[in-house]
Formats: C-alpha cells, sequence, structure tokens
C-alpha cells in the first residue's frame, strides 16, 4: 500500500493526531525527520494536530504528547530500511527491532514501547531512507524530495480528513 494510501485510511475526520519527528540536524540524511515538521508545520495548523521536533532524544516529549492525548502518534525519522535513498515506508512493530537508527539516545524499540504503553494509543512509524549519516548540515536531494513528498502526502490525509 502506498503511503498517500495508508494515511488517508489512518486518518480519520475528527481524529487527535501526534506527529513526532526525529533525527540530527548535524548529521546529514539523519535530518529528514527534522525536516519533514519544520515543513508539515508551515502548512497545517490545526487545533487537533501536534507536530513535535523531537531532535535526538524524542522521549523528552511523552508527557506532552501524553498531555495532548492523541488517537494516533505517527513517528517519522530517517532509518535504514532497504529502499532507495528517498523512499519511505511504514515499519511495522514487529519489524521495527531489524532497522537500523543512528542517533538516538533511547533505542527506538525501546521508545516505541514505552510510548504504546504511557500513550495508549496508535503508534505509527514511518521511516525515510537516508542516503549518509556521517557529520554534515546537509540532506542529499534524494532525502530532501522524499521528505518534501511524504509532506505532501500527510497534508493531502488532513485535507482529506476535513472533508
Amino acid at each position: 500500500m502506498e503511503i498517500r494510501d495508508y494515511l488517508q485510511t489512518n486518518i480519520q475526520p475528527g481524529q487527535k493526531i501526534a506527529v513526532l519527528g526525529i533525527g540530527s540536524t548535524l548529521r546529514s540524511d539523519d535530518a529528514a525527520g527534522m525536516y519533514f515538521i519544520e515543513l508539515l508545520g508551515n502548512l497545517v495548523k490545526k487545533e487537533n494536530v501536534l507536530l513535535i521536533a523531537g531532535s535526538t532524544a524524542p522521549e523528552n516529549f511523552t508527557g506532552v504528547i501524553k498531555n495532548f492525548a492523541p488517537d494516533t502518534l505517527f513517528i517519522v525519522d530517517a532509518a535504514y530500511i532497504g529502499l532507495l535513498p528517498g523512499e519511505a515506508k511504514v515499519v511495522s512493530a514487529a519489524d521495527i527491532s531489524g532497522v537500523s537508527f543512528s542517533t538516538h539516545m533511547l533505542p527506538l524499540p525501546v521508545m516505541l514501547k514505552y510510548l504504546e504503553a504511557e500513550v495508549h494509543c496508535d503508534v505509527i512509524f514511518i521511516g525515510i531512507q537516508p542516503k549518509c549519516t556521517e557529520q554534515g548540515l546537509i540532506m542529499s536531494d534524494e532525502v530532501k524530495k522524499g521528505t518534501e513528498r511524504l509532506v505532501e502526502d500527510f497534508y493531502h490525509a488532513f485535507l482529506e480528513a476535513d472533508g
């Protein structure tokens, strides 16, 4: 299933949605989750949508997410998911332990289990395949464009949910 179709199926009218972007802006393509939140924040201004730039310590935002009480929490991060650079996919909880992440303070599988237990909502992880996560301030064109496509997919899903 394409991500746009997946989002349109999983973002329903009236739902409270939290979106947590993760990554380091100092490690090239690892900044994809942060770039995603920045772009989506320019497009989406809704009371039922919470956007969080979680950086490299997203576990610090569990209280904010819990207080918001979302129906669904989406987590967006660069991850080695075996695709071409810039391509994105939903990674199931069962597959998350086999995915490589480079800059988290807390391992993502541990954080996801903690969030599910604390926040009591659906947690959906979307990985964006990086090209390079070495130290650097510039994202690759492929990951930048892929992140922009994902922002468009979310934006259209939010518009469709509004009717």
